[in-house]
């Protein structure tokens, strides 16, 4: 088995997984690593992308030592990372600025002025998404431009979360079809190649974007530092990777349209295939691996981030304890947190929404509201979002999502998955591996290596990922939220003046 094992590295939003897999998916290893998300300003999201390489050479070291083999039985590496993050570099992949992030709001400014310049719907159009912070990365590209104009100037490489990773582990830069068809810069019929108009028009130099490549092209090898720090063989073939969402879809075996890969993770997405270049809707849209296929993607910008929020902030613990007494006290609480109700909106929202001043929100409290209430009403509001998501892409599209295969942290709560399923009326199929994402991470990481003859052979493996388990809707419980549900779907509409002037604007 010498050199024909497949390492998947998984770079999230708050950390980094790492993944040794036999080519028939079976997992032999895993590390972790973390890293903090700094919001300097209400709206901001940023990390030191050099935490990102510190967090993944301990995660890589871990999973290589846990799959009981060494480095040398790695035959390839493949990453999939959160995406669009923005990261201005040097020459050499040294970061300029701390990278912002996909959930970063503060390019509302440029976004206003792009879309006045461009015109909303033609632009919008012409990307194949809705034009809005953090969506498309050209906004804090064009924030950077004019507040930090001098970094910009002094940028080489203006590159993505995928771009400083890979460029840590070869010392090449690349981007990859998915995270080029967030970033604004090329168009959605043809996103293998910058789009000179739109760069030119946009203002971002097309010399200091990286190459775009396939997922799985081999962009070069682990090089001697690397190998030094993560005990991965020099030489080591690693292709370009690609977008979270895309790598979890592909690890899930959704790969049908109609079959939804739901993530469950700091934001929750759902993603379902495509078969032609699709039209501007309410959810976003990429290249998916091979010429000619795409994904929508439905993304509530901050599902699993309220309840790391409510820890920290409302119960004051971390980890597995606070997870536990969160769980606890959700489950006291009855259905429909006794007249509590939650707007997730932490951190602005997307899909269906694209209001970045959008705010959280608890709504009806009272001196008898307990901290179990509140966390329940937490876990019911996501799950509201969740079907707000869902019910517009069906309506735009007529089509309806006839399985959805879930996996991520967030599948972990036996509650949450009930409340889930008996909102969104349809049944949960849960994974038996989390961390779907990892898994096609390193199944491209094979394709690029030879491992796997190709897409097909490697979309097989991924297919053999099985069920931990079904949550089917409860009736009672999915007549009663539906009472709620429309409460929640009235109370956005009512209060987004007052959260935009909240907001500031």
């Amino acid at each position: 088995m010498a050199g024909g094992l497949l390492l998947g590295i998984d770079l999230g939003t708050s950390g980094v997984k790492a993944a040794v897999f036999t080519p028939e998916g079976r997992l032999l290893g895993l590390g972790r690593g973390s890293y903090p998300v700094d919001t300097p300003r209400p709206g901001w999201a940023e990390t030191d992308p050099r935490l990102w390489w510190t967090a993944t050479a301990e995660a890589v070291r871990g999973a290589v030592a846990s799959s009981a083999g060494g480095g040398a039985d790695i035959g390839a590496v493949g990453t999939d990372v959160m995406f669009p993050a923005v990261v201005p570099m040097a020459s050499d992949g040294t970061p300029l600025h701390a990278a912002l992030l996909y959930c970063d709001q503060r390019g509302v400014a440029q976004v206003e002025s792009i879309a006045r310049t461009m015109g909303r719907e033609a632009y919008e159009g012409r990307i194949g998404n809705t034009f809005a912070p953090g969506n498309t990365a050209v906004s804090n590209m064009a924030w950077l431009r004019e507040e930090r104009p001098e970094l910009f100037r002094a940028t080489r490489v203006m590159g993505f979360a995928a771009t400083f990773l890979n460029a840590r582990l070869t010392g090449s830069m690349a981007a990859d079809t998915t995270v080029a068809s967030l970033s604004g810069l090329t168009d959605i019929r043809d996103p293998w190649r910058w789009d000179p108009g739109l760069c030119s028009a946009l203002g971002i130099p097309e010399d200091i974007l990286p190459p775009i490549r396939a997922p799985f092209d081999v962009i070069g090898t682990v090089c001697g530092a690397a190998a030094r720090e993560t005990g991965l063989r020099a030489g080591t073939p690693v292709v370009a990777g690609w977008g979270d969402t895309a790598s979890s879809t592909f690890g899930s075996g959704a790969l049908e349209p109609g079959c939804a890969a739901y993530t469950a993770g700091s934001t929750d997405c759902f993603a379902v295939p495509l078969e032609a270049a699709p039209e501007k809707g309410s959810w976003v849209h990429t290249a998916f691996g091979l010429r000619g296929s795409w994904l929508a993607i439905g993304t509530n910008s901050t599902g699993g981030a309220c309840v790391k929020w409510f820890l920290r902030e409302i119960l004051g613990r971390e980890g597995a304890e606070g997870l536990d007494l969160f769980n606890a006290l959700a489950e006291s609480s009855p259905a429909g947190a006794n007249g509590l109700l939650f707007l997730p909106h932490m951190q602005g929202e997307r899909s269906p929404l694209w209001d970045p001043r959008a705010r959280g929100v608890f709504l009806g409290m009272t001196t008898a509201t307990t901290r179990a209430d509140m966390a329940r009403a937490v876990l019911e509001g996501v799950a509201f979002g969740l079907r707000h998501m869902v019910e517009a892409r069906e309506m735009e599209t007529g089509m309806g999502l006839r399985e959805i295969r879930a996996c991520g942290g967030g599948t972990r709560s036996t509650l949450w998955n009930r409340i889930k399923a008996s909102v969104l009326g349809r049944p949960l199929r849960l994974l038996d591996m989390e961390e779907m994402a990892v898994l096609g991470a390193a199944a491209m990481g094979g394709i690029g290596g030879g491992i796997y003859g190709g897409w097909a052979e490697a979309s097989a493996a991924s297919r053999s990922a099985g069920l931990k388990g079904i949550v089917e809707p409860e009736a009672e419980l999915a007549a009663f939220y539906g009472d709620r549900y429309a409460l929640y779907r009235e109370s956005y509409p009512r209060m987004r003046d007052l959260m935009h002037a909240l907001a500031g604007g």
